[in-house]
């Protein structure tokens, strides 16, 4: 698949020019999850339970649920557009395959069993070595039983959407889909007309989700795996006219306050316990239209803030790049190993909780530093590419002329 000239694309979308803002975002979504994840252990319980529930740090998760994995996908989504635009099809979906499926795999069977085992220690269910444990890892499926992929629940998905939109991808490469983003762009140039985007979403769960829970384990989950395919493919659809970015940028301060009222209200009504059964009554599919919207607020406004403030390279951002990865691949069998020797301490249920987050941050970091990073078997593992291979002296020195000729 080949990038055509089209006239309403800026420089900044050109395939030779990457967003910067992108890769940040994606980082900083990233490393926000080793706090969420974090908060819902002293909230209630999260695979440990050191018995806090502490209701702020519950707020906080509720806070950060309405954007946080979708602006994730979203972001997800762009990378793919500019990924097509210097691979063909066909490498696209073997790239992708490879660079999911092993680290899916690999986690599955490595990375998360130790977490199971300490959960399953600290309620009692088990007794013994890890060794002795690791058999039980395959009774049942979490929670009841012990298998489970935990957070690559997005790495699953994601592959997926990376296999299963890709006909879509080549068809908007079209003539007849281009001239679809046209008509969409078209319409995101009135102002607040980027805001209809949501449209599609409101409506797959008014129709999907009482019927279909989440259940995070993509077979008959259809609500969630509608959602969330949406955002992939408006990631992509985002980066295919310029005129959706400027929309963004005109947008984006009505998209923060919008953004805040609706998260606000969501915040109140969970503090307020008023729950709406899962029904196709009236309530229910308002509230439907209304999660959708305050979701699409909050990716607008996010994009907006990242084309503003973070449109800039340095020297970190090709770290963060490529350690973002195997950062969330890591982080949460480190959290709850850490949190298994540290929730219970005998501190204020905040103090705990920065604590946790610190020490995970930079444990999760060190593992990458010094087990990941440097190893071509784990790069491959934890879906990285090969490290390039450093230029020796003698090849990069110029040939030898000698005097006279």
């Amino acid at each position: 698949m080949q990038a055509k000239a089209d006239p309403n694309l800026t420089n900044e979308n050109t395939a030779d020019q990457r967003r910067p803002e992108i890769d940040w975002l994606r980082a900083i979504a990233v490393l926000l999850i080793v706090p969420v994840h974090a908060a819902l252990i002293f909230a209630g319980g999260y695979y440990i339970d050191p018995g806090d529930d502490y209701r702020p740090l519950g707020y906080f998760f509720f806070f950060c649920t309405p954007w946080h994995m979708p602006i994730l996908f979203v972001l997800s989504g762009m990378a793919t557009w500019f990924a097509l635009r210097r691979r063909s099809p066909g490498r696209y979906a073997w790239e992708r395959t490879k660079r999911l499926l092993v680290p899916l795999l690999f986690g599955t069977f490595v990375i998360i069993p130790p977490m199971l085992y300490w959960q399953r220690l600290s309620e009692g269910r088990f007794e013994g070595s890890y060794l002795a444990f690791y058999p039980h890892f395959f009774d049942g499926f979490w929670p009841v039983g012990n298998f489970t992929y935990a957070h690559l629940w997005f790495i699953a998905y994601l592959l997926v959407y990376s296999l299963v939109a890709l006909p879509v991808f080549v068809m908007l490469d079209r003539q007849g889909g281009r001239r679809l983003i046209a008509r969409l762009a078209g319409l995101c140039r009135h102002r607040g007309g980027i805001f209809l985007l949501a449209l599609p979403m409101a409506l797959s769960e008014s129709l999907l989700h009482a019927r279909f829970p989440w259940n995070w384990i993509v077979f008959n989950d259809w609500s969630m795996f509608t959602w969330y395919l949406l955002m992939f493919i408006l990631g992509y659809v985002l980066c295919s006219d310029g005129r959706f970015w400027r929309a963004i940028e005109r947008d984006g301060p009505v998209a923060l306050v919008l953004a805040v009222i609706t998260v606000s209200i969501g915040m109140s009504q969970v503090a307020m316990e008023m729950w709406i059964s899962p029904d196709y009554s009236v309530e229910w599919i308002r509230l439907m239209v209304f999660s959708a919207f305050r979701t699409w607020f909050c990716v607008v406004a996010i994009l907006w803030a990242g084309a503003r403030l973070l449109r800039f390279s340095g020297w970190l951002l090709p770290y963060v790049r490529e350690a973002s990865y195997p950062f969330y691949v890591l982080h949460h069998t480190i959290l709850i190993g850490i949190g298994y020797w540290l929730a219970y301490w005998d501190l204020h249920v905040l103090l705990r909780f920065g604590l946790l987050v610190v020490a995970t941050t930079i444990a999760t970091t060190l593992v990458y530093e010094l087990l990941v990073r440097r190893f071509g078997v784990m790069r491959f593992l934890l879906g990285l590419r090969p490290r390039p291979r450093p230029v020796s002296l003698r090849e990069e020195a110029p040939p030898r002329v000698l005097p006279g000729k």
